[in-house]
């Protein structure tokens, strides 16, 4: 399955810092396991594939728009049913992850 591309970047708002995904990965499901693969000219700029975890998909998927910290949380404690708290420290290293490995 992949998703469209859309450009992405962590900036700073007011108060708030916002997420959009990144243009330069798709995400594809193979044989269950969810990866991010480049495309384009990030193909020679990127060392092999991420792979993803559910949640780390999810979050992938849902910067259609640009979405802030806390509404990245809150539709990933309502999709896994977790509260809120867990979700936000779940979404905050994802987003350190990502954003460690150039990702966005």
């Amino acid at each position: 399955m992949s998703c469209p591309q859309t450009e992405s970047r962590i900036q700073e708002g007011i108060g708030n810092v916002v997420v959009k995904r990144d243009g330069r990965f798709v995400l594809q499901q193979v044989s269950g396991e969810y990866l991010l693969v480049p495309i384009g000219s990030q193909v020679m700029d990127t060392n092999g594939l991420v792979t993803l975890n559910d949640t780390g998909a999810f979050l992938w998927r849902l910067p259609l728009e640009e979405l802030s910290v806390g509404e990245l949380a809150a539709a990933l404690a309502r999709e896994f049913d977790v509260d809120i708290s867990t979700a936000s420290a779940d979404v905050q290293t994802f987003l350190d992850e990502i954003t460690g490995m150039g990702l966005m």
